[in-house]
């Protein structure tokens, strides 16, 4: 029972740092603000973290994680079901939860790309990449950047088309790479 409520009071911690990255700088956030913002006591946040960038490793852990299995559909676009299934919940989760989004990207977003490219880089290390072709390089980050700025667009445009006609146009877009 003792694991599911560290889990519950850990969560609660992490969706506190990120409700507070919408608002204010990174470096202007402290422990205290989170346990507010939390509702959990300081005893709790020091059983799970030690610091806020505690916090955004353990976030950008997840995010790694969930980018190896969840990804795998984009870097293999020849599974057109799953990789629409990918993009329906890319483009579902965007409209949910875009204002949040956006708020991250635009006030903190080089302080947690930080973070989630120093798991990038320890989950994908470039070894010997001699023997590898362009395409085997790059295609997947072009995917995921193209991806990147088309939720961008959309959210700019106040998210005027479906999910699902979003998909539609991404598709073929990213299965010619």
């Amino acid at each position: 029972m003792a694991n599911k409520e560290n889990y519950s009071v850990k969560a609660e911690i992490e969706k506190a740092l990120l409700k507070l990255l919408t608002q204010k700088e990174y470096t202007d956030i402290t422990i205290t603000d989170v346990v507010k913002e939390a509702k959990v006591a300081l005893v709790s946040f020091y059983r799970n973290f030690s610091s806020i960038a505690d916090i955004l490793e353990s976030i950008a852990e997840q995010t790694m994680q969930k980018f190896n299995i969840e990804l795998s559909p984009l870097i293999d676009t020849g599974d057109e079901r799953n990789l629409r299934e990918f993009l329906f919940n890319c483009f579902y989760q965007i409209s949910l939860n875009h204002e949040e989004m956006w708020a991250l990207g635009s006030i903190n977003s080089n302080t947690f790309s930080s973070y989630l490219s120093a798991k990038f880089e320890h989950s994908f290390p470039v070894s010997d990449s001699s023997n590898l072709t362009i395409s085997q390089k790059y295609d997947w980050v072009a995917k995921l950047c193209l991806l990147d700025g088309i939720a961008r667009k959309w959210i700019m445009d106040g998210l005027q088309e479906s999910p699902e006609k979003m998909i539609d146009y991404v598709m073929p877009v990213i299965q010619m790479l």
